[in-house]
């Protein structure tokens, strides 16, 4: 990698033009004066100056006193890498609460985005909001492979004693057939379906919001709240459970 490239990527992590110049100077020379430095990048040193105490802040350099002289020295380049993956995991954190306010446009449909089993279940909370029942399609197999019996009981649990009721059509499995044992307990209703059709992905319906849940790694959900899109899926839902 040229030393433009490398001058580059540290722009897209945040460094300034000036900044850049000087941490690569740094790394090149190894512990030296600002002189020396302002030399190798070419940036003056009274502009050095100016933005040094930040870079030291930021854990980009430090200062050590030797023979006298202060000279500054680049931290380990890992630590680069280590704040990219912190902001990153702090983007992906915060990412549901920025495309709520990024759909918080008129007539757009909001969208909410979980990844992992983390993910997972704070989507089933999600669901414990809701005002009325829940209509769901689900592989109670595939579903018990990844969500712990124990979450997955109390959060039944916590559904039932808000009275918010259940409706769901499960694929025949034992795992299925043991779920429709719980209904009374659980305030729920449960139909089973042929076990030849596949499912991927379990679906929530609830108010006018549609939750849809992937058991496939990454373990990927998605809330989407929308009344036309929640109606659509929800008549479909009513018409298999009709013939069920």
């Amino acid at each position: 990698m040229t030393q433009k490239n490398l001058h580059s990527t540290l722009l897209n992590l945040g460094f300034t033009d000036k900044e850049a110049a000087v941490y690569l100077a740094c790394l090149e020379l190894g512990e030296s004066t600002i002189q020396e430095i302002a030399e190798k990048s070419g940036v003056k040193r009274t502009s050095v100056y100016n933005f040094l105490e930040t870079m030291k802040g930021q854990g980009y350099v430090s200062e050590i006193k030797r023979g006298g002289k202060i000279l500054l020295v680049a931290e380990n380049p890992e630590g680069l890498l280590k704040q990219a993956r912190e902001r990153f995991e702090s983007l992906q954190t915060f990412m549901p609460e920025f495309l709520g306010l990024y759909n918080r446009v008129a007539h757009k449909p909001k969208v909410k985005f979980y990844q992992g089993v983390e993910g997972l279940k704070k989507t089933y909370l999600e669901t414990l909001k809701a005002e009325k029942e829940i209509y769901l399609i689900s592989d109670y197999e595939k579903m018990f492979q990844v969500m712990s019996e124990a979450w997955l009981v109390d959060y039944a649990r916590q559904r039932g004693e808000q009275k918010i009721r259940a409706f769901c059509l499960a694929r025949d499995s034992q795992a299925a057939r043991c779920v429709k044992s719980w209904d009374k307990k659980q305030n729920r209703e449960t139909r089973i379906f042929n076990k030849d059709f596949d499912l991927e992905t379990e679906i929530n319906i609830f108010d006018n919001k549609v939750a849809l849940l992937s058991f496939k790694k990454p373990y990927i959900a998605v809330i989407i709240e929308d009344v036309a899109i929640a109606k659509t899926l929800l008549s479909m839902w009513k018409m298999i459970w009709m013939h069920l």
